[in-house]
């Protein structure tokens, strides 16, 4: 067997087209796969309580009632000369109990968006209250409703 000799050798080429037509097909498919969704914060806990032991009488509590809040909606009407606040449809009697209501939200551990939905008559001061009611509790997405029925502002 006649092995080869080094003296009539090229030098070996790296080729580097190849070798980056790779990388950038493996950027496209780590792009395309990887997933750019919030992951779900709210898990059931159930599953995760230990097992009891033997003999142990199960005692089945249910969970304590949660109501998923997507986001709360403040209306403020006005009525009477005086402004009303509902609170995702349900009247509240004060700014003090719509306070305590959000703190209650907020003691549950979620922290949905305010939206303050005031009506066209209600004086801007009583929208700004509620605003900042929502805002001195915590909550750091409190937004106004607009409607799309009102015509923008002249440019006169």
């Amino acid at each position: 067997m006649r092995l080869p000799s080094g003296h009539g050798r090229e030098p070996l080429e790296l080729k580097m087209t190849p070798m980056i037509d790779v990388v950038f097909l493996l950027l496209v498919f780590f792009l395309w796969t990887s997933s750019f969704e919030e992951p779900e914060f709210l898990m059931p806990s159930a599953i995760a309580d230990p097992p009891l032991a033997a003999g142990a009488e199960a005692t089945l509590q249910p969970p304590p009632a949660s109501e998923p809040f997507d986001e709360i909606i403040v209306r403020i009407q006005w009525t009477s000369g005086a402004a009303t606040l509902l609170f995702n449809d349900q009247p509240l009697p004060s700014l003090d109990a719509l306070r305590q209501r959000l703190q209650a939200i907020l003691d549950v551990g979620v922290l949905p968006p305010v939206i303050v939905d005031p009506d066209p008559e209600v004086p801007m001061g009583d929208a700004i209250r509620v605003y900042d009611t929502a805002r001195s509790l915590g909550f750091d997405r409190v937004f106004f409703a607009a409607r799309a029925d009102t015509a923008p502002p002249s440019s006169n």
